[in-house]
């Protein structure tokens, strides 16, 4: 794919902080002059129903679907589990340029107890969707993961990046795993993917319309440590859309400088 030709998108999204930023992918995608077409694909169709999506927009949300000006550019695609082989995915995926894909969380439990009963598909899903890409001849990627993996301190030089180091390393072993070896599926592939390392993507952020990508090593220019879910949701689907990161991974965050709080 050559930037500025997409114009077909397939979104997946799931339940959970980083999986909150596909939900808002389909917003970004609806927004960009450069897309026709956005197949969602999730387990949780009727997350998009709910006025609040876990975020800073102001005044809410409304199901996109139910707005009758996005009928010729939306479909739904619902699964009952990553867990589970879907037979007929990549049918969903033909004709598609690139693809979003939030379906990790780094901490389960802690306010969705369903995904340490149910099991993390950030590996199971993207396992299925990098199948599905092959088959289609579908090469961009863009997926959503997290700073502190793998123990790296070096990509993000804050402060809390040495928590999220040390929640990974005891109360959220489960979701570092996961999405390791989803990085992992990515890494064996010959898929065009991108990496988006998150900083913490805050609840109640409001979006600013900008998003700051981390230097590596450059500690005087550290990006702010939170951001609105739907700023990270507009940096995946420009990438998505016009690629200039290539099998390799950013670190995104709001201001240099900005406090957590944003």
């Amino acid at each position: 794919m050559t930037p500025s030709t997409a114009s077909r998108l397939v979104v997946l999204y799931g339940i959970g902080g980083l999986s909150d930023v596909g939900r808002h992918a389909i917003l970004a995608a609806l927004e960009h002059p450069s897309v026709q077409k956005i197949t969602v694909i999730t387990e949780y169709p009727e997350k998009l129903d709910e006025k609040q999506w876990e975020c800073g927009c102001p005044g809410g949300h409304t199901n996109p679907f139910n707005n009758p000006e996005n009928a010729s550019k939306l479909d739904m695609v619902k699964i009952d589990t990553w867990k589970k082989l879907q037979p007929d995915l990549a049918r969903h995926f033909q004709g598609a340029d690139a693809v979003v894909s939030c379906l990790g969380h780094r901490q389960p439990g802690k306010k969705y107890p369903e995904l340490i009963e149910k099991g993390l598909v950030a590996y199971d899903g993207n396992k299925q969707v990098i199948q599905a890409m092959q088959e289609t001849k579908i090469d961009r990627a863009v997926v959503i993961s997290s700073i502190a993996l793998k123990g790296d301190n070096k990509s993000w030089p804050h402060w809390a990046n040495g928590i999220m180091k040390l929640l990974f390393l005891t109360l959220n072993r489960k979701a570092k795993k996961d999405l390791e070896a989803m990085e992992e599926e990515y890494l064996k592939s010959s898929l065009d993917y991108l990496f988006v390392r998150t900083v913490g993507i805050s609840e109640d952020f409001v979006p600013k319309g900008e998003y700051f990508r981390q230097d590596h090593g450059k500690k005087e220019e550290v990006v702010g440590g939170n951001m609105a879910k739907m700023d990270v949701a507009r940096f995946m689907v420009d990438q998505a859309v016009n690629p200039t990161f290539h099998k390799t991974s950013k670190t995104v965050g709001s201001k240099p400088g900005s406090p957590m709080s944003g």
